[in-house]
């Protein structure tokens, strides 16, 4: 593999163990990284990415202060620094099947098992130049791709080659005000994705929501798909502000009035809301496998769907 210049690349590691910061950091700095900084807890962590980001994120899985998995997940959805898209690999002491699957959920790109070998580390820095995965979006999920193939019947979601600023500046071809460019243009991208997932998650939710409620076979299940519907209505109607679907955001937020009134409901709702659901799901539906439609001609949908809310 060929040999890489580091001295440009930003790398943070978040490690409460002091010795293997200070003996990652020497290892590090005789590969050639100039430019390491450490944080102790997660706070300091956060704190780091919010104000710069690092190009790659090295952190324990054990961190002090809170949830890693989640400040991960957060870092991945854009709620928190700068670039969603640095390089993160993390560190685990025992990885149980749990502690693998929330790591994985989280959107890493790497992980390590402890005691940490540096020269592994360094390898995977590499991999990470040559090789690194696209993301992939869907409904609760921003990372790289780890699908072994498409499943029978499962929406073919399309990877997204992101931003990787460990690459450009191993290479040479950094330019700050160029990435800063394309980091936004994909964040636009994953967010275009993200909210078309959630279309499809609602049409979901809804095909087993309405008849589930109509045949009086409510159960835990069909609640957990009630809340799950409130979740991404929510979620969708943040994103459409910042998008180019903004003429279905009557729809969307509509079909979330409904959705939050039906989970109020309990297990006796209101067979108006039932009805609302599945056109509204559908009305969504239609928006996106049309091309053509219209700002008006949602509109003229919601406007009818609303009055049906309001009667």
């Amino acid at each position: 593999m060929k040999k890489h210049r580091f001295d440009q690349v930003e790398i943070l590691i978040a490690d409460k163990n002091r010795q293997l910061r200070s003996s990652l950091k020497g290892v590090l700095h005789q590969a050639g990284f100039r430019k390491i900084t450490e944080a102790s807890d997660l706070e300091q962590m956060e704190d780091a990415i919010s104000i710069t980001c690092p190009d790659l994120l090295l952190c324990d899985i054990g961190l002090e202060g809170g949830d890693v998995c989640e400040a991960i997940r957060k870092l991945r959805h854009s709620q928190t620094g700068p670039n969603p898209f640095c390089s993160v690999i993390l560190f685990v002491d025992v990885p149980t099947p749990e502690i693998v699957r929330a790591a994985s959920q989280a959107g890493l790109d790497d992980l390590q098992i402890k005691p940490i070998v540096g020269q592994k580390v360094i390898d995977r820095v590499n991999y990470l130049v040559e090789k690194r995965k696209p993301f992939v979006v869907t409904t609760d999920y921003i990372g790289p791709d780890r699908r072994k193939g498409a499943r029978p019947g499962s929406l073919r979601v399309p990877g997204v080659t992101v931003p990787n600023s460990v690459e450009e500046k191993v290479k040479g071809t950094y330019d700050q005000v160029g990435f800063k460019r394309k980091v936004e243009e994909t964040i636009w991208e994953v967010n275009a994705q993200k909210i078309e997932r959630h279309a499809y998650q609602i049409g979901y939710l809804v095909e087993r929501i309405v008849p589930a409620y109509r045949e009086g076979r409510i159960n835990r299940e069909s609640l957990e798909q009630v809340a799950r519907l409130v979740m991404v209505s929510g979620d969708i109607s943040q994103r459409l502000k910042e998008s180019d679907y903004t003429h279905i955001a009557e729809l969307v937020g509509t079909l979330t009035k409904v959705a939050h009134s039906l989970w109020r409901s309990g297990t006796e709702p209101n067979m108006k809301d039932l009805s609302l659901l599945a056109e509204l799901s559908a009305a969504i539906s239609a928006t996106f496998k049309a091309h053509n439609v219209t700002s008006s001609v949602t509109g003229e949908i919601s406007s009818t769907v609303g009055q049906k809310y309001k009667d």
